[in-house]
């Protein structure tokens, strides 16, 4: 199985939380998932205001009347696993033609719930002010050692950080679309 982040193609941000963290002995890594089942502690310390991060959906990419414009899960390994398992494999890839770009809902949200991508297509490239950080697995570590910890503070809270990432996600929105 491969293991590969999925990025949220609005904020550039990984849309999971899963990380590596080095192994207190020996030169591996254990990855942090955040499923229950991990094997170490997370190398940041997530709490209620990452849990956003977690929050993915997979937004249709044409405006076929057919599709529901979202669905929603959980990204790991670039799946996004609903309720009942996989909904999507390989990046958001369904092999059948409902091919879906990742998102965090918030910032589905915020750039005003589309019913398609059609409407965001202007997003070309992710940001490139997290390219260094964009690894096999997202490097939160450097990310929040660099002083960019607020950029993962949910962007629908009304705290300091949140708005801050809030005008992030807007301006990246707004800049694209000009």
């Amino acid at each position: 199985m491969a293991v590969f982040a999925t990025y949220c193609q609005v904020c550039g941000l990984p849309v999971q939380q899963d990380h590596y963290v080095p192994a207190e002995v020996g030169d591996y890594f254990h990855i942090w998932r955040g499923d229950g089942g991990d094997a170490c502690d997370p190398i940041v310390a997530f709490g209620g205001e990452h849990g956003w991060l977690r929050d993915a959906l997979g937004l249709r990419i044409d405006g076929d009347a057919l599709l529901m414009p979202t669905v929603s899960g959980i990204v790991h390994d670039g799946d996004l696993e609903g309720q009942g398992g996989p909904l999507f494999s390989a990046d958001l890839f369904d092999g059948e033609g409902d091919d879906r770009m990742a998102l965090h809902a918030a910032c589905w949200r915020l750039a005003g719930e589309p019913a398609s991508w059609a409407p965001l297509a202007h997003l070309r490239d992710l940001p490139e002010a997290e390219d260094r950080y964009r690894q096999q697995l997202f490097d939160f570590e450097s990310f929040v050692g660099d002083g960019h910890g607020w950029m993962l503070v949910d962007p629908e809270s009304e705290t300091p950080d949140g708005l801050r990432n809030q005008r992030r996600i807007l301006a990246l929105v707004e800049a694209a679309a000009e």
